[in-house]
């Protein structure tokens, strides 16, 4: 029964990303490619499944501000990168960043195989100085900053060179 539930609750998030980044192009439909079946392993699915649950039983509080809000994200985001044409660490780095975006929580866990300075990039794409971190996703506004970002990371993927440039002009 909790399985699920937790399906159900991954087929709605993924619906709310694939609104989000539906300037970017399609992700496609939540499906055989699933986050919840044996190609995670058992120990993966089973921690997300938790994620779900928990960050659903969360929601009417603290909205995505959670942690286990930013887990779920950490885990579909990627995927959806990927499907939108993003390969490997770029494609993970891009779905933490939207989790980032989307929940409010920086997960540290495993940054020493991520470039937090692309996430931080990311973050300061979408958001201006004085925005706070409650955002619609159905807005034109927030599709555009999206895609925005994500034109921003295919650069990046097409071009190597220019996220050096990129980081220069971060930084100053």
């Amino acid at each position: 029964m909790e399985i699920l539930k937790a399906f159900e609750i991954a087929k709605r998030e993924w619906e709310n990303i694939r609104i989000s980044l539906e300037y970017c192009g399609d992700i496609g439909d939540f499906d055989s490619e699933n986050p919840l079946n044996s190609s995670l392993g058992e120990v993966a699915s089973l921690h997300l499944t938790r994620n779900l649950i928990e960050m659903d039983n969360k929601f009417q509080r603290q909205w995505y501000f959670t942690p286990e809000a930013a887990n779920v994200f950490n885990t579909l985001a990627p995927i959806a990168a990927e499907r939108l044409g993003l390969v490997g660490r770029l494609a993970h780095t891009f779905g933490r960043g939207y989790s980032w975006v989307r929940t409010g929580w920086f997960d540290a866990k495993g940054i020493e195989n991520e470039h937090p300075i692309k996430q931080m990039i990311f973050v300061n794409l979408f958001f201006s100085s004085k925005e706070n971190l409650r955002w619609d996703f159905n807005a034109p506004e927030s599709k555009t900053k999206l895609k925005i970002v994500f034109n921003k990371f295919v650069t990046w993927q097409d071009r190597p060179n220019s996220y050096a440039q990129d980081v220069r002009k971060y930084i100053n």
